[in-house]
């Protein structure tokens, strides 16, 4: 586990940096809350346990392998419905989770979350808003590096209205934190990617072979954001 760090953002805030891909923690009054748990290579639960001694309970953001790796590590798992399928897809081990739907709060006391609904990225990917605190918890949905948009579940259309979704709560956050890359960015980065996707979607934008994925992948960048996509 030496490999992992872990940054406190805030009083019971803290992102936990797992590689190329991290999880946050919140912790409330009485229980704390985990958001996504990884690609499972270490045993996140102690991990988590050295932080906090309150009780976890795990929601994710979608359900990419690098997001629910662990996932069977902990006792009580939430995921929007509309991602199970990709969930039972994209996984070879599963284990059963409950529902979280939009407009659910998740009320820890010290920090209140609402879910909203994101597709696009994945079919059921989710962000956390905290309105008091004037944060957005965005998944992958919404960041600085080059987001995933190839393969079965994602969708541009459905990516783009979910931004465009988002455009229209741009006073309720300051600040996005995102699980790839730089861990926050202003919340003025939603209207960057609506426009961006916008531009790929109407072939405005040149895309550049990735060697990463043997050049049938390219990235698209505009906007200072970025996707990857056929």
């Amino acid at each position: 586990m030496s490999n992992y760090t872990t940054n406190k953002i805030r009083e019971g805030f803290y992102s936990i940096e797992l590689g190329f891909v991290r999880s946050f923690l919140i912790e409330g009054d009485k229980e704390a809350l985990l958001i996504d748990t990884g690609i499972g290579d270490i045993n996140l639960k102690k991990y988590v346990e050295e932080i906090t001694k309150l009780p976890v309970t795990v929601i994710f953001t979608h359900a990419d392998g690098d997001h629910v790796g662990a996932a069977g590590q902990f006792e009580r798992r939430f995921m929007h419905p509309c991602e199970f399928d990709y969930y039972k897809s994209k996984n070879e081990k599963t284990v059963p989770m409950e529902s979280v739907w939009e407009g659910d709060i998740i009320d820890l006391g010290s920090y209140r979350f609402e879910v909203i609904l994101l597709p696009g990225h994945t079919p059921g990917s989710i962000a956390l808003l905290e309105k008091e605190k004037r944060f957005l918890i965005g998944g992958d949905s919404i960041q600085i590096g080059s987001i995933f948009m190839f393969g079965n579940g994602r969708n541009f259309h459905s990516y783009r209205a979910s931004m465009k979704k988002l455009q229209s709560r741009l006073k309720e956050f300051d600040t996005v934190y995102a699980s790839h890359n730089v861990l926050s960015v202003e919340a003025n980065t939603v209207n960057l990617l609506y426009v961006a996707a916008g531009k790929v979607m109407e072939n405005k934008v040149s895309g550049r072979p990735e060697e990463r994925f043997d050049g049938n992948i390219k990235c698209y960048e505009t906007d200072g954001v970025s996707f990857y996509a056929e």
